[in-house]
């Protein structure tokens, strides 16, 4: 997504909501897993210094915990899926998200609606919003979390996070049988089942993997994640560890 069309978008009124049907989200929000900070070379050219309408701005090249800003959020969606970031990636309005003027790309951060207490941590990616006051620009999966996909906007609290290298594995690898971690969540545990660098693969491991979650009756869900260039698929959440094991260690048996 170009800067001019990031713009435009910014200037745009707030899209209206409605019904999303994606492998990670229902409409209640009950199944959007948080992005899960790792650690990311920065973009060569995104973090680079831009004008728009006549303004420079200068974004950070440093990922630093000790960033926080409050402001206004928006969302983007339907019109501009499938459409370029400013890092060249697809713009998915179903995966965690989000465009900030000046924080570096890529980063995570964690978003907190001040008017609800919800948060979601979401992946810097895309450069805007240039509206106002409007301090970012969420993805529609993550203003779904948040509960303003109606309203449009809401006041928030942006915090950078830094990756957690113990938890959180490198996701630009194939992982393998013996190499899944469990990734938790606030009180929920995401048991990470493989890694692919093919969307297509990814895809047909996650309906498989669903297929076999509803012939067992369980009430998990498998989803798919994007983590940089690769797609990532958990299957979540658990509220006990001894669970999530058991269920993983029947999914290494009949899926992996």
């Amino acid at each position: 997504m170009t800067l001019t069309s990031v713009f435009n978008r910014a200037d745009a009124a707030p899209a209206k909501a409605s019904p999303a049907i994606a492998h990670q989200t229902d409409v209640s929000g009950k199944y959007i897993p948080n992005a899960v900070a790792i650690a990311e070379q920065l973009h060569p050219t995104a973090n680079l210094s831009y004008k728009v309408a006549g303004k420079r701005y200068y974004p950070t090249k440093k990922v630093t915990a000790d960033f926080s800003q409050t402001g206004r959020a928006s969302w983007y969606g339907p019109g501009f899926h499938g459409k370029k970031t400013s890092n060249g990636e697809r713009f998915d309005m179903n995966m965690m998200t989000a465009a900030h003027p000046t924080l570096p790309i890529p980063s995570y951060v964690r978003v907190t609606n001040l008017d609800n207490g919800k948060t979601a941590v979401v992946r810097i990616n895309d450069r805007g919003p240039f509206h106002g006051n409007r301090a970012i620009d969420l993805s529609k999966a993550a203003a779904n979390k948040l509960g303003f996909l109606s309203k449009g906007t809401a006041n928030v609290r942006i915090d950078v996070l830094t990756a957690d290298e113990r938890t959180n594995p490198p996701a630009n690898t194939l992982a393998h049988k013996d190499d899944v971690a469990n990734i938790t969540t606030g009180k929920n545990i995401y048991v990470s089942l493989k890694t692919f660098d093919n969307k297509h693969e990814a895809q047909n491991f996650l309906e498989t993997t669903a297929a076999h979650l509803k012939q067992i009756q369980a009430e998990q869900r498998a989803i798919m994640v994007k983590h940089g260039k690769a797609y990532l698929v958990r299957v979540g959440p658990f509220t006990e560890q001894e669970h999530a094991d058991k269920i993983h260690n029947g999914l290494k048996q009949d899926v992996i």
